[in-house]
């Protein structure tokens, strides 16, 4: 009788579904990541990001959240604090001053590398300004001002863009976390243009 209980227990062991004691990753609160759409992240797994979003529409801005790691669909982009940054073409704006009501603000770090940034900075907060001129001379952006404005050199020869060096962003959200953020490229792997890449982290709150 025993050895029947026993066979009976180890058969039904068999059909049943392994319990697991594996919680979610912390990183992508339990979702996969997205690997295709307008928006694609990558978890490098050292605590890092790499997203790149296509930008190719000449008038549909495509729209990215930090915390959720993928594109977003704010229902008003001028008042949702749905949306961190968001591209169109090489114009990247982000949601705060005259681009959106979510507070966004960002910080720009000349002379330095991505690792080398450990820490929300103090100062040198700036957020999007229509009023402000475009600094990206012949490649001005369709609205100037954005704080993101000047991410990249303009080769006139060939005419193509490429990320000014030694650049790192911190980017404040409208939760009140920050980000650190090197822009990578504008070209996918065929040499499209339109794909904004850039490599984030989350920064410890200050």
């Amino acid at each position: 009788m025993t050895r029947h209980l026993l066979l009976l227990s180890l058969s039904l062991a068999a059909t049943l579904p392994a319990c697991t004691t594996d919680s979610p990753s912390d990183t992508t609160g339990g979702d996969e990541l997205p690997q295709d759409g307008p928006v694609v992240t990558e978890d490098l797994g050292d605590g890092s990001y790499e997203t790149i979003v296509e930008a190719t529409s000449e008038d549909e801005w495509t729209y990215f959240d930090f915390e959720s790691k993928r594109h977003v669909e704010p229902a008003d982009p001028t008042d949702d604090a749905v949306w961190d940054l968001a591209a169109l073409r090489f114009n990247v704006k982000s949601n705060g001053g005259t681009s959106g009501k979510g507070g966004v603000e960002v910080a720009i770090l000349d002379g330095t590398s991505f690792d080398a940034v450990t820490a929300v900075p103090q100062g040198g907060w700036i957020s999007d300004d229509a009023s402000a001129p475009g600094m990206g001379g012949e490649m001005a952006n369709v609205e100037p001002g954005y704080a993101f404005d000047n991410w990249f050199d303009y080769n006139i020869m060939d005419h193509t863009l490429s990320p000014k060096a030694d650049r790192v962003y911190v980017v404040r959200t409208p939760e009140g976390n920050h980000y650190k953020l090197e822009m990578l490229g504008f070209y996918d792997d065929a040499g499209t243009p339109g794909f904004v890449s850039f490599h984030w982290a989350a920064l410890p709150a200050s």
